[in-house]
């Protein structure tokens, strides 16, 4: 056994230093062990595991290389204030015909259905919106996305979707209750579904996406079910961070700061904020093509504080809150998270800009803001949270972000040609590489799968 041993040892030291001499390996790289599969996966967020359990189930030998600790990406479901809540992706974006509620279906899980008109609106003092005020801002809202589409028509690339609004707006003459309404709706219609600041959206391609129907639920158990009963079975590799990923030979060579992974193809599934940072070498660089796809697809923000209350405080007849405040989009939403976990629990959104500077907060600045929000609409008798849970996805390393959207100058295009083959060995997969869910965890699953498929 030792003499056995000692000659695979010496055909691995053999390999690595031919590959070394070909410039595949630097040879000052302390490489613990080189191994090989039909096909590595980058990432083992939903995109990649979909990838991998596809290539698995036609035969192919997989290893998913995943940075964390944890498997997921941006599904992650946390359990610290004693019931499940979903920090990235909580929703499943329509029912029918979705292949995630598929999956949830078949694995019996529980769902909650969102109600977007259950809702009631608070002015900036905490006065009740009344619901023909209400009704109000919804015509308003719809009259201004209307103008928008007129705009769409013949509008160049380059053109931002805040300036149009803009634009739009000062054609009209609004109460200061209209103004507060207005830039509400654009906030929590528009800025929160897309991750980002209108001004930085493209007027052209910004809602070209689609959508399934059949309305949208939350998994009441957690979103991080659907994620491990992808993975199961599946050889992943957690804790291993990709350094660089070298297309040049015949084989791909795949480098941790370690050791070295070897496939004919690689699917790369890492997301857009780290492929816009360059997280990950390419040797040679990506084509001219894919580089300006990915600068100029937008990675967008969208964070989430969960609030834990030791009473319910705010009612049970809507399943929304809106606040109409005067600084546009600070805590504008809120959602009674009590309706899908049972518990005493608010989630609030920020997006964009907003999103951007409350990560630059404490937790206890975050907390203390949301907190002059819900005590200005509820009261100053509200009671302190027992607990809470916020997130900071600009921030995370292994994201940047939170999903991707169209920008200004960017076109559904970009999208498509992320989702082409480098050299017929780089194969790429994300929900930016979806133009027609893209943002959306649905969106990502479908690349995943669209990448395997490519692969024979």
């Amino acid at each position: 056994m030792g003499v056995e041993n000692k000659r695979r040892r010496d055909v691995i030291r053999l390999a690595v230093t031919s590959m070394a001499s070909l410039g595949l390996i630097p040879l000052n790289r302390a490489v613990a062990s080189i191994t090989s599969a039909d096909v590595l996966v980058i990432g083992a967020g939903i995109s990649g595991l979909a990838a991998a359990k596809d290539l698995v189930s036609r035969g192919k030998k997989v290893i998913v290389l995943e940075a964390q600790h944890i498997i997921g990406g941006r599904i992650l479901t946390d359990r610290s204030l004693g019931t499940a809540i979903d920090l990235g992706a909580s929703w499943i974006h329509g029912v029918n015909q979705n292949p995630l509620s598929s999956i949830a279906a078949s694995l019996n899980l529980k769902t909650s259905r969102s109600d977007y008109d259950a809702i009631q609106r608070y002015d900036f003092d905490g006065r009740k919106v009344t619901e023909a005020e209400g009704r109000g801002l919804d015509a308003r809202f719809d009259d201004l996305l209307s103008g928008i589409t007129e705009l769409q028509k013949t509008a160049s690339i380059n053109r931002s979707l805040g300036v149009s609004i803009d634009e739009i707006l000062q054609t009209k003459k609004y109460s200061g209750f209209d103004q507060r309404g207005i830039r509400y709706s654009i906030n929590t219609e528009i800025e929160h579904e897309y991750a980002a600041d209108v001004d930085d959206m493209s007027l052209k391609f910004w809602d070209q996406d689609d959508s399934f129907s059949g309305g949208d639920v939350f998994i009441s158990q957690g979103f991080d079910l659907i994620t491990d009963f992808l993975a199961k079975d599946l050889d992943i590799r957690t804790s291993t961070v990709v350094q660089e990923i070298e297309y040049r030979g015949s084989t791909v060579n795949v480098k941790t700061l370690t050791d070295v992974f070897t496939a004919r193809q690689v699917i790369v599934t890492l997301p857009l904020g780290v492929l816009k940072a360059g997280g990950v070498k390419f040797s040679p660089p990506l084509p001219a093509s894919h580089l300006g796809a990915i600068n100029r697809i937008g990675m967008g923000l969208l964070n989430k504080l969960y609030l834990r209350f030791p009473r319910n405080f705010w009612g049970t007849s809507d399943q929304l809150i809106g606040y109409l405040g005067h600084d546009s989009g600070h805590w504008a939403e809120w959602y009674d998270f009590q309706r899908v976990t049972q518990e005493p629990i608010l989630l609030g959104f920020n997006a964009a800009s907003f999103a951007s500077t409350l990560e630059g907060y404490s937790d206890e600045q975050t907390v203390a803001s949301a907190m002059k929000v819900l005590r200005t609409i509820f009261g100053a008798s509200i009671p302190e949270p027992l607990g809470y849970r916020l997130t900071r996805w600009g921030q995370n390393p292994w994201s940047l972000g939170s999903y991707s959207y169209l920008g200004v100058g960017a076109s559904p295009r970009d999208c498509d040609v992320l989702s082409r083959p480098v050299r017929s060995k780089l194969f790429f997969a994300g929900e930016h590489a979806n133009k027609s869910y893209i943002g959306t965890a649905h969106g990502a699953y479908l690349s995943g799968l669209k990448a395997s498929r490519l692969i024979r």
